[in-house]
């Protein structure tokens, strides 16, 4: 019989873009980044002969993978859908305008999936707020100078943001330091 060792962590995410992307449609380049907030529950389990570096390792991967695949649809409209390759599932709660050039969607997402490491697996739970910002530049990178508010702008290029398409967003690198064992299983 095998004997499993299980090890629980938890990890603080940062207030910063956690997946984001850059994407140019002509007059116009629209910045896209994804912030997600609160604190995710992870659970190791691996042979009782595995060292907690070895659980600690898988979970920081498997924290990577959180924010890899994450695909946005329907930039031009007041609900765009998020999905991600590892099932998270995003619900969209409101949306404003931030600035001049810029709309943010607000929303929980529940996270729940997991990974194998070799030997060890890791689950990742939690139910995270998130933020999907969108940013219009001008094609030298620089923000947009709009007028009036936020809302003029969205409404003057959502025929642009919708032609978009999908963006799949890249994964930012992650801080180790925020993965912390935590007691009990």
């Amino acid at each position: 019989m095998r004997v499993m060792v299980a090890q629980r962590f938890r990890y603080s995410l940062p207030a910063t873009p956690v997946a984001g992307a850059a994407v140019d449609i002509g007059h116009l380049a629209v910045r896209i980044d994804l912030v997600l907030t609160g604190e995710l529950d992870l659970v190791g389990t691996a042979p009782e002969a595995s060292t907690e570096e070895s659980l600690r390792a898988c979970a920081l991967r498997t924290v990577r993978d959180m924010s890899s695949g994450v695909m946005v649809r329907g930039l031009g409209s007041a609900t765009p859908s998020l999905r991600s390759s590892a099932g998270h599932v995003f619900t969209q709660l409101r949306h404003a305008f931030p600035g001049p050039a810029t709309v943010a969607f607000d929303g929980e997402c529940v996270v729940d999936f997991g990974r194998r490491c070799g030997t060890a697996e890791v689950t990742v739970r939690g139910t995270v707020g998130y933020s999907l910002e969108v940013t219009a530049l001008s094609t030298a990178g620089k923000p947009l100078r709009a007028s009036g508010n936020g809302r003029n702008w969205f409404v003057q290029h959502d025929r642009e943001l919708a032609s978009i398409g999908m963006v799949v967003l890249v994964a930012v690198p992650i801080a180790p330091a925020r993965l912390v064992a935590a007691e009990g299983v």
